[in-house]
């Protein structure tokens, strides 16, 4: 069956639209379904063209002025086998800000090892004016700060060393960034205000490593349609129900897209817009794990040495050539002082002194974001 996910948010500059065939689960895979024709128009007789970046990936970038609130938008593609596609108007409603987000120490159970954990849970309060949409949805984008074990005193570039013991270093300091798991949803629709508390998103285990440092949650809140918010709250109430004892049973939730030629094939996916709302919230170790000079070992070449300046540096010059089995430079040098002076130490891998090492989850980068604290 054909796979859509697709949105148009106002406030974003680039949408994107995923086009793809489900598999099989004896064999599961992603297949792309390539070489679409993909546009969005509006109720207005507007056109958005989408580009394929990369395999069944589709992307527009549309000028937010182009994008006005109670329009109403639609999805149309064709497939390179000329097959006609299109979905059911969506309305583009304005989102109400993101009242506040806070976190409360909790044990949960850890479905691998069906005991209790202790961890933060996240929550949201929504309040809204009475005359504001009444489904609405979140997604957390979750950052958070890797340091390398060591910071980088000196390097070794294949001729001479160099020691610059007040430099910054760019190795040290590392971000990555990853979309939380899992779907959240919530309605006022049976409520005499537009108002809700405590509306539970996403866990974070104590153990988290990405709590050690520094985490931020950029929690985005998206107003949604009835069948819109149908589709994802049915979702959610899936995703949660998935390896309990008494799971839910998967519901083939109708989509919005359907085939002009075909309308009895089926199609899974959604294609939903809305405007978006953020809010940000900072944590720093909230378990108190962190500890200077953690992270992977490597190997070293070490030396002590109460010497300075060019003596010093001859004498690491001197370790690094009499020893064997030395990777190719440039080699990254830190040192470790105390009350009988200082010990310098020759990385002979990158994992104790390059952060890019100890990512383990989502996109990781050595520039600080804009956002960050």
């Amino acid at each position: 069956m054909l796979v859509v996910e697709g949105s148009i948010i106002k406030g974003i500059e680039k949408q994107e639209i995923k086009i793809s065939r489900a598999s099989s689960i004896s064999n599961p895979a992603n297949i792309p379904e390539i070489n679409c024709q993909v546009k969005v128009v509006d109720d207005s007789g507007n056109e958005f063209v989408f580009s394929e970046v990369s395999q069944g990936r589709y992307v527009a970038t549309i000028d937010d002025a182009l994008l006005s609130y109670n329009s109403q938008y639609k999805l149309l593609f064709s497939t390179s086998s000329g097959e006609n596609y299109e979905s059911g108007y969506q309305t583009l409603l304005k989102t109400a800000p993101v009242d506040s987000i806070y976190t409360i120490k909790e044990f949960h159970l850890d479905p691998d090892s069906s005991k209790d954990i202790q961890g933060l849970q996240f929550y949201a309060d929504l309040s809204a004016p009475d005359d504001a949409p009444k489904f609405y949805k979140w997604q957390i984008d979750e950052t958070w700060e890797v340091h390398a074990g060591y910071k980088i005193c000196g390097i070794y570039d294949g001729k001479t060393v160099s020691l610059s013991l007040n430099s910054s270093d760019s190795l040290y300091y590392c971000w990555a960034t990853k979309i939380a798991d899992g779907f959240y949803t919530s309605s006022t629709v049976d409520l005499s205000q537009n108002i809700i508390k405590k509306i539970p998103l996403h866990f974070k285990s104590s153990t988290s490593q990405d709590l050690v440092i520094k985490y931020c949650a950029t929690v985005k809140q998206f107003a949604l349609s009835k069948d819109a918010y149908d589709y994802w709250h049915q979702k959610e109430i899936e995703l949660k129900g998935t390896g309990q004892l008494y799971t839910t049973q998967p519901n083939q939730f109708k989509s919005n897209i359907s085939n002009r030629g075909n309308p009895e094939e089926k199609v899974l996916g959604f294609f939903w817009v809305s405007s978006c709302s953020e809010k940000r919230l900072f944590l720093k170790d909230p378990f108190n794990k962190f500890v200077q000079g953690g992270g992977p070992a490597c190997n070293t070449l070490s030396l002590s040495s109460s010497v300075a300046g060019k003596t010093l540096e001859n004498a690491l010059l001197n370790l690094i050539s009499r020893s064997k089995n030395v990777p190719k430079p440039p080699l990254y040098i830190y040192s470790l002082c105390g009350m009988n002076g200082c010990y310098y130490f020759v990385a002979l891998t990158n994992a104790c002194i390059d952060c890019r090492v100890n990512l383990i989850n989502g996109t990781g980068t050595t520039k600080r974001p804009d956002f960050w604290e």
